[in-house]
């Protein structure tokens, strides 16, 4: 229902929200900068393909790079 600036064309006369509004999170160009930091913690940045490195690397070590970035809550400039 957020689609297309929340043009429905008819298909929807009306919505529901159980669990809050949805959190805007900008432009995903500027999400650019928190996935090179996860790349660098992991120890993929050498990595010719670095998604793919990302998914070999072990549970642990992502959910250590991952709890490093900042959160919906952590204030950001």
């Amino acid at each position: 229902m957020l689609a297309f600036g929340g043009t429905t064309d008819g298909l929807f006369r009306a919505g529901l929200m159980m669990s809050g509004a949805p959190i805007p999170v900008g432009d995903i160009t500027k999400g650019q900068k928190y996935y090179d930091a996860i790349v660098l913690e992991t120890g993929c940045s050498s990595a010719n393909d670095t998604l793919a490195c990302l998914r070999a690397v072990s549970y642990d070590s992502l959910k250590a790079a991952i709890d490093k970035s900042p959160s919906i809550f952590s204030y950001q400039v």
